[in-house]
């Protein structure tokens, strides 16, 4: 009512007419009107925030991110493929989980990371992650930006109690608690320490890297006193040390390896851990050929050869060959108490050729002598007499036992050797297949996989394959000179694989360089490099700026004045390069000849040797 019933006129919202004095009845107070306003504006944001706060996220799998998600608030469910990394300066965290449909990366900045790591909430290989944040899509590149810690779930598997032996490629992202013994602690470059354990199943190495050093660390820090549990320093893990390991499987080009959460997961233990079932030597037959075993016997014979020695064990129950490489004997406390008639206890791979059982011990710890001879006769020098040799077959190779050549008893030093002359390449056949030859010839090809490295020889009559194991490389003296151009001259046994015949040498000093390589590559400016250049052969010479890991292969990024360059290095080359720890300090200057090769859209260099990466100066 805007009139007033009295008088007529307009009188507004007023209570009462303010000509006529009339009383207006039936309408709403105005504070009423306020009052019910804020009251229900109120109630309307209360519902609004409880709505908010107890929506759930909307769950999608991370190939449903389009272009019209990014900066969307979204939950992933996936595992953790790959272990955290982590900043300390800048408290950057970030890690790889991955569904069925895709991976994205993971990340937190500093106030995020800190309280994940104090709730323990990091992520660890192989984990169940529920994660909520911020989605941001880029060209190729999918990112989620944690906002609430609290919003990070995990869920991590019991470990599986696993025999090391029983670990294979299918048991990826698997947690498992496995006990062995340390047979090696290696550091292939700065920031990656492989630490191989083994028990009387087997031998797998433990992946350390420096982000699990660093987040052990930081969550040690943060623990109160109540709780807290000094990590274990590995560094200080001796050879032969028993130990626990907790960790997920992962793979290294198709090669199972473990990978703990922490350094808390790896736990020495006081009590032995045999790595080989004790054995008379009798009871062993082929069927032990590859497995670990204890014997323990009397010298009978002492035989040296260039690579090493050859020494006969009897234990009445049968005799044994025990092949000892020269690196164990040198690492012996005092070899000259392997003499005949000493009492030795060892411990080693159960080995076959043409034959003949050999046991092979990996370590000089391996070898126990338990009483020396009763008079000592001397040892002969290994350099007496230039008998054939052989090596061992690479560790965790899936290769057959390299064979080589009977050491026979050492002769007089007035027998001349006999000089081999090689014999045309076209005469080799299948029918040559497990016999010994000699070939000469210029190396047209190179190439490197996960066991060594092939390459093939070319003379004026055919061409074959030289393969050489990574440990036959390492132990040729020339094997810096081995490249293309080179003239090369080897023996080895003729083998076949997939229809191609190789030449496989026993060890490093069947292969020799009759005439040194020529020119490698034309030098090229960083700058001038682009895709018209894939497949070429190309040298390079820069500084290093940076060094990224993977578990497979390293990224070294290199630059000169003209631009920068990624160089694509495998492991398996990386190990074998000189001065390899060098790579990761930036300002190192090196040389690089490689393959120009194009991966998703960025020019790579990919050198196929190890002397094909020269480190010419470090900071």
């Amino acid at each position: 009512m805007s009139h007033c019933p009295s008088c007529g006129r307009y009188v507004g919202p007023g209570e009462a007419c303010p000509y006529c004095g009339a009383r207006l009845s039936g309408r709403i107070p105005i504070r009423v009107v306020k009052i019910a306003a804020v009251l229900l504006a109120t109630m309307g944001v209360a519902t609004l925030w409880f709505a908010a706060i107890h929506a759930e996220v909307p769950l999608i799998q991370v190939g449903q991110a389009g272009a019209t998600m990014n900066m969307a608030y979204v939950r992933i469910q996936g595992r953790c493929i790959r272990a955290p990394s982590y900043d300390v300066e800048s408290g950057y965290l970030s890690f790889w989980i991955e569904d069925d449909t895709g991976a994205i990366y993971v990340s937190a900045y500093r106030t995020e990371t800190q309280q994940i790591l104090e709730e323990g909430r990091v992520p660890a290989l192989g984990d169940l992650v529920e994660v909520a944040g911020t989605l941001r899509i880029r060209e190729e590149f999918l990112s989620l930006t944690v906002n609430a810690p609290e919003q990070l779930k995990l869920t991590r598997a019991d470990p599986e109690p696993r025999d090391i032996g029983t670990i294979t490629p299918e048991d990826q992202y698997l947690r498992i608690r496995v006990r062995g013994q340390v047979r090696s602690v290696y550091e292939p470059y700065a920031g990656l320490t492989l630490i191989t354990i083994q028990d009387r199943t087997g031998a797998i190495p433990v992946a350390v890297t420096e982000d699990i050093v660093t987040l052990s660390s930081a969550s040690s820090a943060i623990e109160t006193p109540s709780n807290a549990t000094e990590a274990p320093a590995f560094e200080a893990l001796s050879i032969g040390q028993p130990v626990e390991v907790v960790a997920a499987v992962s793979l290294y080009n198709s090669t199972p390896q473990l990978v703990p959460a922490s350094l808390a997961d790896i736990v020495p233990l006081t009590e032995p851990m045999p790595v080989a079932a004790a054995k008379h030597i009798g009871e062993l037959t082929t069927a032990d050929v590859g497995q670990l075993a204890l014997v323990r016997g009397t010298l009978t014979e002492v035989n040296p050869f260039s690579a090493g020695v050859k020494f006969t064990l009897d234990d009445t129950t049968g005799s044994i060959i025990m092949l000892v490489w020269q690196s164990v004997y040198d690492a012996l406390g005092d070899p000259t108490e392997l003499d005949i008639g000493a009492e030795i206890q060892v411990q080693g791979e159960i080995s076959q050729y043409r034959g003949e059982l050999e046991v092979v011990p990996q370590l000089a710890d391996d070898v126990q002598i338990i009483a020396v001879a009763a008079t000592p006769t001397p040892t002969p020098k290994h350099t007496h007499t230039p008998t054939p040799t052989r090596t061992s077959t690479p560790p965790h190779s899936h290769t057959t036992t390299l064979p080589y050549s009977p050491t026979a008893t050492p002769t007089p030093q007035e027998t001349p050797t006999a000089t081999v002359e090689p014999i045309p390449i076209s005469a080799i056949t299948a029918e040559h297949i497990g016999e010994s030859v000699t070939v000469e010839g210029t190396v047209v090809g190179t190439a490197s996989f996960s066991g060594g490295f092939k390459f093939t020889l070319e003379d004026s009559t055919g061409h074959i394959v030289l393969l050489t194991w990574h440990n036959v490389y390492a132990d040729c003296w020339d094997a810096p000179e081995i490249n293309l151009g080179a003239t090369v001259r080897a023996t080895g046994e003729v083998d076949q694989f997939d229809g191609e015949l190789q030449i496989q040498p026993d060890f490093g000093g069947d292969v020799k360089v009759v005439a040194g390589a020529s020119a490698q590559a034309a030098p090229r400016e960083i700058g001038s490099l682009s895709g018209a250049d894939e497949g070429q052969r190309v040298m390079i010479e820069g500084e290093i700026i940076r060094l990224e890991g993977l578990n497979s292969a390293v990224k070294v990024f290199v630059s000169d004045d003209t631009g920068e360059t990624l160089v694509f290095i495998w492991h398996t080359v990386l190990d074998h390069i000189a001065d390899n720890t060098k790579l990761g300090t930036p300002g190192s200057r090196v040389r690089v000849v490689g393959t120009v090769e194009l991966y998703r859209g960025n020019l790579e260099i990919v050198p196929t040797l190890p002397n094909d990466v020269v480190v010419l100066s470090a900071p």
